[in-house]
């Protein structure tokens, strides 16, 4: 379990940033950043579909380096299914466990853990893209995307405070933002993923869940358990980011100005 400050965040955090889906967006990116900075945040935690390192797009990534130095921010992600996973695999891990993309761009990669603050935060990210068939194998989705029975044995079962998925947890309902009912061999394909993701739920019984993936602000209990899932929207809009105040494990909705 690693620590701020071998983090290189020697003072007490008191809220942290999470957020939804960005898709490598620039102009949500940069102004997310300079709100969080401005309103004295130092900590962004992400649940996955950043986009980093997308093959032709390094400008996103660029620039996300450049601003976290500036602003003095620290960023820690989880994958989402729309993100390159060869390339997150690939990355040098530091003594904390992180994918290194810079001192302040880290990537948790499944299972792993970390604490912020003395709250126990654990990663699983990972998701079955729905609208994979629109898609081009190693252009704009990877194998490696889906969650596993190995992603939810390396995470383990010791208690978490918060956990960072990409994926909803079965349990919590979402509805297809792509259209209609989903075709039931894409939706049987999902629900794998969200039958495993549950299935760390009900082993680590987090106090609190943050997942995207489903483009929808939503949150709910986990059936039979006090386990609390908030599910973020997409880039722009409201329901994209939230406040968590790591002395009490309260979440607030967060607007940047």
């Amino acid at each position: 379990m690693q620590t701020l400050a071998l983090l290189g965040i020697e003072e007490e955090i008191k809220k942290v940033v999470v957020a939804g889906d960005w898709h490598g967006n620039l102009l949500w990116m940069q102004r997310v950043l300079r709100a969080a900075a401005g309103d004295g945040h130092k900590v962004i935690v992400h649940v996955g579909d950043l986009a980093v390192l997308w093959p032709g797009a390094s400008k996103f990534t660029t620039i996300l380096k450049r601003l976290l130095e500036e602003l003095d921010l620290l960023f820690i992600f989880a994958d989402g299914n729309h993100d390159v996973h060869p390339a997150l695999r690939a990355l040098p891990l530091n003594a904390d466990g992180f994918g290194v993309i810079s001192d302040r761009l880290l990537y948790a990669p499944r299972g792993h853990r970390w604490s912020l603050s003395g709250q126990r935060f654990g990663a699983l990210g990972g998701a079955y893209s729905v609208d994979r068939r629109s898609r081009v194998q190693g252009k704009s989705w990877w194998i490696g995307e889906e969650v596993t029975d190995r992603d939810v044995h390396r995470l383990g079962r010791e208690r978490l405070d918060v956990l960072i998925s990409h994926e909803v947890p079965m349990g919590i309902d979402v509805v297809s933002t792509i259209g209609g009912r989903l075709p039931e061999m894409i939706e049987r394909e999902a629900e794998i993923c969200r039958r495993l993701v549950r299935d760390a739920v009900r082993n680590t019984e987090p106090h609190l869940v943050f997942s995207g993936h489903w483009h929808q602000r939503r949150t709910g209990l986990m059936p039979g358990m006090a386990t609390r899932v908030h599910v973020l929207d997409r880039e722009f809009f409201s329901g994209n980011l939230v406040l968590l105040d790591l002395a009490t494990l309260a979440v607030e909705d967060y607007k940047p100005v």
